[in-house]
This record gives structure tokens, C-alpha cells and sequence, in this order.
């Protein structure tokens, strides 16, 4: 989970690591696990503000998309 889904994509094909097909940022690593960059903001978990703020991450905030898939299952978030 990454702030910046597009920079791991640049930071990847810079280091040389072959990402795999699709819209996503994915790639083996070297033991061939599957890795799947994803960007919080597009997550449906999210973690509690002090927590965010005690990571340095207190700026990160969802999507408008992720929070109404939330409310649509019946999870309320509210952000703030």
C-alpha cells in the first residue's frame, strides 16, 4: 500500500523490475510471490487517525470512490 501508486511505477522501471500486464502496478519477486502496488486512497480498510498521524501519514485520505463503496455496504467513514 503505497501513497503514490504511479511513482512505485517509475521507481520500479528505473531499478530495472519487469512489471506485469494489465492497468495495475504488479511484479514477481525475486521468489516469485506476486506483488500488487495498490494506493490507500482506493482501499475499503483505513486505519485510525492517530495511528495515520503517528505513522507520519496523517495527509492520506480516501477517494471519493472507496468511501462510497463503503457507505454502500453499510460502512460509514467519515473523514476529517
Amino acid at each position: 500500500m503505497v501513497d503514490d501508486k504511479e511513482k512505485v511505477r517509475r521507481r520500479l522501471k528505473e531499478a530495472g523490475v519487469k512489471t506485469l500486464p494489465g492497468r495495475g502496478v504488479e511484479f514477481r519477486d525475486p521468489w516469485g510471490n506476486r506483488v500488487q502496488i495498490v494506493e490507500y486512497a482506493n482501499i475499503q480498510f483505513t486505519k485510525h487517525k492517530a495511528v495515520l498521524e503517528g505513522m507520519g501519514c496523517a495527509d492520506l485520505h480516501k477517494s471519493a470512490a472507496a468511501i462510497e463503496e463503503l457507505s454502500r455496504k453499510g460502512i460509514a467513514l467519515k473523514e476529517g
